[in-house]
């Protein structure tokens, strides 16, 4: 028994090891309050990752040039209010959730994440960009990476893509913490703005 106890001691040290060394270092986002919060379409990544589909999508098939479109960047307790948004209102304009899970260590975005992600968005037809590596976050200055705050963008049919919203949902919102009025409270708001 004491030999069983050594070899899975041993195990989980050398597999903690193994993660350590071999894991990434997290990317530095680079943020100043002091820039404008104006970005150009076409500085958005060419291509998505996206939450239940094998292949990487292009950025011409999910946010089209010449359109409106939503953008809206949170974590999991916001986007899981975040994808009630057409449930509540009737929403004119297409729009695309991004998972922020950049800050997230490298072996929960790797082992954990993505079924949670999927888990998350399941029946729902709108797309979610899994943000691994935080390009969508760099290139829209998003600096709150909290998991109840969501920030909002609108990228207009001429490609300038602006901040149009910073929200923030109940600690718990995933699990259920929040009523159906609380949810539609906390994205009235947004639609307002829209």
């Amino acid at each position: 028994m004491a030999n069983l106890l050594k070899v899975v001691f041993l195990g989980l040290v050398g597999f903690a090891l193994l993660v350590f060394f071999t894991a990434e270092k997290p990317k530095q986002i680079v943020a100043n309050d002091n820039v404008v919060n104006i970005v150009k379409y076409d500085s958005l990544p060419s291509f998505f990752e996206i939450v239940g589909k094998e292949n990487k999508v292009k950025k011409e098939d999910l946010i089209k040039k010449g359109e409106e479109t939503l953008i809206v960047v949170g974590s999991h307790d916001s986007l899981s209010v975040i994808k009630e948004l057409p449930n509540y209102f009737d929403l004119k304009i297409p729009y695309v959730m991004v998972a922020n899970i950049s800050a997230a260590p490298w072996f929960v975005k790797k082992m954990f994440i993505p079924g949670k992600l999927e888990e998350l968005n399941e029946g729902s037809n709108i797309p979610m960009v899994f943000d691994f590596d935080g390009d969508m976050v760099n290139v829209l200055n998003v600096l709150d990476t909290s998991k109840t705050k969501f920030t909002a963008f609108l990228v207009s049919s001429e490609g300038i893509i602006s901040k149009l919203y910073e929200g923030e949902v109940k600690d718990g919102a995933l699990d259920g913490s929040m009523s159906e009025d609380e949810k539609k409270k906390v994205l009235t708001p947004l639609y307002n703005l829209l």
